[in-house]
């Protein structure tokens, strides 16, 4: 496996461990980062225009623009929503730990060779799993936001195996404007939720 999809591994499993909500934005902006860099080494032409709509996706979007707006709607607001969303322990972490195994071993029963393919597959397997553990765990809105992401990055990771095969711009427009979209829901959301928790917490403080 290459360094690149090693640390690509490593940032998705990082913030299960350290388990904060700045440690899953800034591992939701490295797996942008990563996968958008592993896009390049896939199509290193820049003149093409899917590598601009690729990495625009990949750097601009996932990597920079959601963590960063996630981070500004969470900056100074009620702690409730962005306290410590999955709890560190053994029983978490063997689970986490299960699911990277058994992505790898999916991968290996379908891509008998081993090789680049193999290796990409059972990252992006792992990385979907991953999402769907934080999902299947958090009840909280910041939680489910993350593993939605998450999930998105995964399934993002899958198609770069096939993304040589699909050369129309329209596709590629369509999914940049798709993950536009659904980043623009869950940002309104969030902050209805956000604006929600702020009203209780207003109402319910102590008069004099």
């Amino acid at each position: 496996m290459s360094p690149l999809l090693m640390g690509l591994l490593g940032v998705m499993l990082l913030p299960l461990f350290v388990a904060n909500w700045r440690s899953s934005l800034l591992g939701l902006s490295c797996q942008g980062l990563l996968i958008g860099w592993a896009a390049y080494r896939l199509d290193p032409h820049l003149a093409s225009p899917h590598t601009w709509l690729t990495l625009a996706d990949l750097v601009l979007l996932r990597g920079f623009g959601a963590p960063l707006l996630l981070y500004r709607a969470l900056r100074g607001k009620n702690r409730a929503l962005h306290q410590q969303f999955f709890s560190p322990n053994l029983l978490t972490w063997t689970i986490a730990l299960g699911l990277v195994l058994a992505a790898f071993n999916l991968a290996a029963s379908l891509i008998p060779q081993d090789g680049d393919e193999r290796a990409l597959t059972s990252v992006a397997t792992a990385g979907v799993l991953l999402a769907f553990l934080v999902l299947a765990s958090q009840a909280g809105a910041f939680g489910q936001v993350v593993g939605a992401l998450r999930l998105e990055n995964g399934i993002a990771l899958f198609e770069l195996g096939e993304q040589q095969r699909h050369e129309h711009i329209t596709l590629h427009i369509g999914q940049l404007a798709l993950v536009l979209a659904t980043l623009s829901l869950y940002l309104w959301l969030f902050r209805g939720l956000v604006e929600t928790h702020e009203a209780h917490a207003s109402t319910d403080e102590p008069t004099l």
